[in-house]
């Protein structure tokens, strides 16, 4: 902590000091005691908010732990002489020392004197901190100078200090009593609570006249210009940008518009603001602006650093895990224009499985968010990987650290440790490559209805990526969070991997999110219509991301996009799902648009009424018998009224010639 505080100023000692004093005051108010409170577990930011770290000697104000004696390999780095490196001793209270049977959060009174005199004493060498610290502990002598300097500090810090822990304040007390009047971020602080508490507006209205003060904001702009250096006139780095990066900006987008059309995608403007109101509010740290009239508005998703520029691809309706398959499959299929498809790793989880697995292990509803930011840096590493198994390392310090922060008397330091277990189970042995993982978390978790269903979509939707050719590096990730909190179904994350300098793989990077956001419209229809919403799923390319690591000569161009597009319809034989699969990736292959319809067994009249819906009047039938015998389809015009069998191998020859006159050539057909 002290490393950076070099600057004395009494009313930043107050306000750092009050700070420790309350995050104190919550930790024993949970029952926990510290036991090693020191700068160095002590962190401060930029904005000097402070926080209380490492909690490894933590214990429950529980009787049969206060029973215990310290754990002599808990006493690591602790001098007892004062002889050794200057470690805790200094710090550690008497009763610690002598070994009482019963300890109370009194012992971390006595460290935080310590704190406390070199918030308001600090020290300029190693060996002036070791002589005062060490007459303060063995003789109980402070500075003199320092006393006659600062009396009220010096008696509350030889009460802070006193040999009697009953004779110690408590924090509690420090905050009550030990304290001078308020500074202006203190009553700042208030007045903010005021406005989130009252029902009288008027405060609010003249905080937010305050910030738009015209005559205070042209002070501000004008300081801020005096501070910016003047750019020289050749110096245009900032909004400098070479025509190879203006190349492939326009590559990337127009090769993503032309993905998203051969999948018939439909163009569609947004907003790309909306204001923050009564509307539906997710947990996520969009952009947000306040107007002169008090109003937020929070900026779209797709503008949101580092995602600046997000391509977006839907699909609404049909049937699940088939329509997630599809937004892979084109989000891939713009990927893989500009990087290996070795490089690329599909991570898939689902809502109901990340439930069942915070049920199992026995994380509490309201702790599941933290647990699943300190997880969340696990995403960027490939399962099974030894750099996601060294990264467990930190996880677990750091989930330890926040189960004894948040953990009430009444919960065992067995149970904490078994929860930390668990996680690492899960992490280690069920997250991996899908067709691996899947039965392990079937064998392990409980075959409840949620969980099973969740299971059989995440089989289901990996069957049919396999039926695409995307069954490499797929991998089921169970501890991912979901990037949006609408995500309650399936969700995924594609990263691109690179190997360092000495062949191993780095952190990836992430090019595309995505999911099935039902949740999102149910709650959204509700208020507009009563019908029952269809489902949705979409993904979200991070293009500028993709520019940024991608090079030109990747890339494949694609030919003369044509208006039309081509249904694949199925006659009998169940659906035939798997084959008009494989058709129209075929189609999309040879850059022909081309559609079908989501579902797994449309009647012929379900896929003519689609077919009619959308505009598309050239159909691709395949039958059972056609496929499996003659190895033939059949092509029918609706509006022309003809039709002609064709054989597989030359259908993109005969498409890619016949839309070039629009079907209207009669050669074609005979």
């Amino acid at each position: 902590m002290f490393e950076s505080y070099s600057h004395f100023d009494k009313k930043l000692a107050w306000h750092l000091f009050r700070q420790i004093v309350e995050g104190l005051a919550h930790i024993h108010s949970q029952g926990i005691i510290h036991r090693d409170l020191t700068p160095n577990n002590i962190f401060f930011d930029a904005r000097n908010d402070i926080k209380i770290g490492d909690f490894g000697l933590a214990k429950f104000l529980k009787l049969e732990q206060l029973e215990q004696d310290l754990d002599p390999a808990e006493t690591t780095g602790v001098s007892v002489d004062g002889t050794g490196q200057i470690g805790t001793y200094f710090y550690t209270a008497p009763e610690i020392e002598q070994r009482w049977p019963k300890i109370n959060e009194k012992a971390d009174m006595y460290s935080l004197g310590i704190v406390f005199l070199e918030l308001w004493h600090p020290f300029s060498t190693g060996m002036e901190r070791h002589i005062v610290l060490s007459d303060l502990k063995k003789k109980g002598e402070l500075p003199l100078d320092w006393v006659e300097e600062f009396p009220e500090q010096a008696s509350l810090l030889r009460h802070m200090m006193s040999s009697s822990p009953s004779d110690r304040p408590s924090a509690t007390e420090l905050l009550q009593h030990a304290f001078p009047p308020r500074m202006e971020s203190e009553l700042l602080d208030n007045i903010l609570r005021t406005m989130h508490n009252s029902e009288d507006t008027s405060i609010y209205d003249k905080v937010v006249n305050a910030i738009f003060n015209e005559e205070t904001l042209s002070t501000k702009n004008h300081d801020n210009n005096a501070a910016v250096p003047k750019l020289g006139g050749n110096d245009t780095s900032s909004i400098h940008h070479t025509d190879l990066d203006t190349e492939m900006h326009d590559l990337v987008q127009e090769i993503s518009a032309a993905v998203f059309r051969l999948h018939c995608a439909k163009r569609l403007e947004i907003i790309p603001m909306r204001l923050v109101g009564d509307s539906l509010q997710f947990n996520r740290n969009a952009v947000k602006l306040l107007t002169n009239g008090g109003d937020m508005i929070e900026l779209c998703h797709e503008l949101r650093l580092p995602f600046i520029n997000w391509g977006d691809f839907d699909v609404i309706g049909g049937a699940s895990a088939l329509t997630e398959a599809e937004v892979i499959k084109a989000a891939m299929d713009i990927i893989t224009r500009f990087f290996h498809p070795e490089s690329c790793d599909i991570h898939l989880n689902h809502g109901d499985l990340l439930e069942a697995i915070w049920s199992w292990i026995g994380i509490k509803a309201d702790h599941r968010q933290k647990v699943a930011e300190l997880l969340s840096v696990l995403g960027s590493l490939r399962p099974q990987s030894s750099e996601r198994k060294t990264k467990w390392v930190v996880i677990r310090r750091q989930l330890r650290q926040f189960f004894l922060s948040v953990l009430r008397p009444s919960s065992s330091v067995v149970d904490l440790l078994g929860a930390v277990n668990k996680l690492q189970t899960v992490g280690l042995r069920f997250c991996g490559i899908a067709d691996q993982a899947l039965p392990r978390l079937r064998g392990a978790l409980p075959a409840d209805i949620l969980t099973r269903k969740a299971l059989d979509e995440l089989s289901q939707l990996f069957n049919y990526l396999r039926t695409w050719r995307i069954d490499k590096h797929v991998f089921i990730d169970p501890l991912m969070p979901p990037t949006e909190g609408y995500h309650r179904d399936s969700f995924f994350q594609i990263y691109l991997r690179k190997d360092n300098s000495l062949g191993s793989l780095t952190e990836g990077t992430l090019l595309a999110v995505g999911g099935r956001y039902d949740y999102l419209l149910h709650d959204m229809w509700q208020s507009e219509y009563k019908s029952n919403p269809p489902g949705a799923v979409g993904t979200s390319l991070a293009l500028e991301t993709i520019i940024q690591h991608s090079s030109v000569d990747i890339y494949r161009p694609f030919r003369n996009d044509s208006s039309r597009s081509i249904l694949v319809c199925s006659r009998g034989g169940g659906g035939l799902l798997e084959k008009r699969m494989e058709l129209v990736a075929e189609l999309w292959e040879d850059d022909i648009k081309a559609q079908y319809v989501p579902l797994l067994d449309p009647s012929l009249t379900e896929q003519y009424e689609y077919a009619n819906e959308h505009d598309i009047k050239c159909l691709v039938i395949i039958s059972d018998t056609g496929v499996s015998q003659k190895g033939s389809v059949k092509i029918r015009h609706l509006e022309l009224k003809r039709e002609k069998e064709v054989s597989r191998e030359s259908l993109t020859k005969f498409l890619s010639e016949a839309m070039a006159s629009q079907f209207r050539n009669p050669s074609i057909w005979n």
